[in-house]
Order: C-alpha cells, then sequence, then structure tokens
C-alpha cells in the first residue's frame, strides 16, 4: 500500500470527502488505513507516493496532465478528453440516412452543466439565464435527465446542427419485458471491477431516478478491450446491450454515484475498491 495519495482537482471540484464522488467512499477507506490523502485544489504539487488525476471537467487542462507526470504514479495521468464527440461510435451527421430514433445531447459531459457553472463563475458565459428559452443553436447546456429523443432524424431542430456544443446520436435503448428503459454502468479501479443496471420508465435512464436495479452478472469483453487499450485506471463506463451489440455511451473519470445506485455496492465492495490502490504500485 502507498503511505501517501494526491488527488489532483480544480478549484471548482476540490470537495472529494463528504461528497458523492466513488473516490471520496475510497479517500475515507485510505485515511482510515492510515494512508496520507491530499487533494491539491488547483494545479499545486503535493508530493505523494500516487496521483489520481481527478479534474471534473470534460476536457483536463494540460496544466493538470503537466502535473500528473511529475508523480511516479499517476492514475488516468494522461485522460484528456471525454466529450462524446471523441468517444461515442453512434454519431450522426444532417443527412445521414438513419431510421431509428435519435437523441441530441451536449458534446460536454453532464449537460454541460459543469463547463457553464465554471464560465459563469469565471465570467466567461455568454448567457445567465434558462438555457431551455434559448434557440436550440445558442444552448450551452441541457437537462441530462431530459435529452430530446426525437423519432426520426429529420425531426432534429435545425439550430442543433449548428451548435457545437450539441451532438445527435442513434438511441438505442435496452429495455425490460414490462417496457421500462434500462442502462449499464461498468466501474472499474485497478483490478476491482463491477457492472450494475438501472432501469426507468423514461428513456433517459440514471441511477437516482431508477425503479429497479442490481448488479450484472456479466461484463462485457468490449469493454475491458477498450480499458486495456487505454490510459484508464479509474472509471465509469454507461452503456447499453441491444440484440448481442454494446453500445458505449459515456466514459466518466470522475464518477459519482446517488443513494439508489450506491445501495447496491456492498461495504465489502468499496473496501475492495479502495484496497486495488495497491494494483497501481
Amino acid at each position: 500500500m502507498p503511505k501517501s495519495i494526491a488527488i489532483i482537482t480544480n478549484e471548482y471540484s476540490s470537495e472529494i470527502f463528504g461528497t458523492n464522488y466513488y473516490l471520496g467512499l475510497f479517500a475515507e477507506v485510505w485515511r482510515q488505513q492510515g494512508i496520507l490523502v491530499h487533494v491539491t485544489a488547483g494545479c499545486n504539487y503535493i508530493p505523494a507516493d500516487i496521483a489520481i488525476l481527478h479534474v471534473d471537467t470534460t476536457i483536463v487542462d494540460d496544466r493538470y496532465l503537466e502535473l500528473a507526470a511529475r508523480y511516479p504514479v499517476a492514475i488516468n495521468g494522461r485522460v484528456k478528453d471525454i466529450s462524446k464527440s471523441r468517444i461515442s461510435r453512434q454519431l450522426l451527421e444532417r443527412g445521414d440516412s438513419y431510421a431509428g430514433q435519435v437523441i441530441v445531447k451536449t458534446d460536454a459531459n453532464a449537460g454541460g452543466a459543469i463547463e457553464f457553472g465554471m464560465g459563469i463563475e469565471s465570467s466567461n458565459s455568454i448567457y445567465n439565464a434558462s438555457d431551455s428559452e434559448r434557440p436550440w443553436r445558442k444552448r450551452e447546456f441541457l437537462d441530462s435527465y431530459k435529452y430530446p429523443v426525437f423519432d426520426n432524424i429529420k425531426d432534429v431542430p435545425p439550430g442543433v446542427w449548428r451548435n457545437k456544443k450539441l451532438i445527435v446520436e442513434k438511441f438505442l435503448p435496452e429495455r425490460l419485458e414490462n417496457g421500462d428503459y434500462m442502462h449499464r454502468c461498468y466501474l472499474f479501479f485497478g483490478k476491482m471491477e463491477v457492472a450494475t443496471w438501472f432501469a426507468a420508465p423514461v428513456p433517459v435512464v440514471k441511477g437516482s431516478i431508477s425503479t429497479s436495479r442490481g448488479l450484472s452478472d456479466h461484463i462485457p469483453k468490449y469493454l475491458r478491450e477498450i480499458r486495456e487499450d487505454s490510459d484508464w485506471g479509474y472509471a465509469r463506463f454507461d452503456y447499453t446491450e441491444v440484440d448481442g451489440d454494446v453500445f458505449l455511451f459515456d466514459m466518466n473519470k470522475t464518477p459519482v454515484y446517488s443513494d439508489r445506485a450506491i445501495s447496491i455496492i456492498s461495504e465489502e465492495m468499496i473496501q475492495a475498491f479502495a484496497n486495488a490502490i495497491s494494483d497501481f504500485e
């Protein structure tokens, strides 16, 4: 086990303990084990045996990547960009002949709310009122619980295609026999991993609004291959399984949990996730 761990954050996401970040749960275990846990709260070098890059933005500023490189070991130290336009294989362009349902999302993670909030604090946002009142071509963020689903690509408002902050994807939901929508999550840290599922009667499913949930009985080989071929050491991948195919639609390097989501993760699992820090030594 390392004697000290540095969690690299920016000033906007520097709260780790007492939050709903999974890393906060792991860090509590580390403290109980006598490991020193430091939070940088900015681009500040704090000596430690291992660093974890935990900057909660879609694109990580190069300064934080350079800071991570100063440590002997840096978990996710080279993970810079999780924008959907970079990771999605379901992207559509205007004029595509796709005939199925489509969904409009922000290119940024979490509906773009984090970047929008940072823009307000730094006075860089061009608008500070209800985003739903704006035309599609000027929207800076969306409610990630209510990403709009359209029956046909032709129904997508023209302004969506002119907005670089938005993307259009094939909508490929997994459904239960009762008609509920379902999505799955693959959480891993070191060699420790678990897959969960959540379902609800709405197209965009989140753990916090799920009406049923549980542990998945398998982890797709495809997701493990993506992980092994990348620089990811810690993340949550969100996906669906439809007709034997796996569709990855989100890769989150600073995963959070809701009360409903954490209810299916045992204390023993959290302990095992925390102990997996030794896999990086």
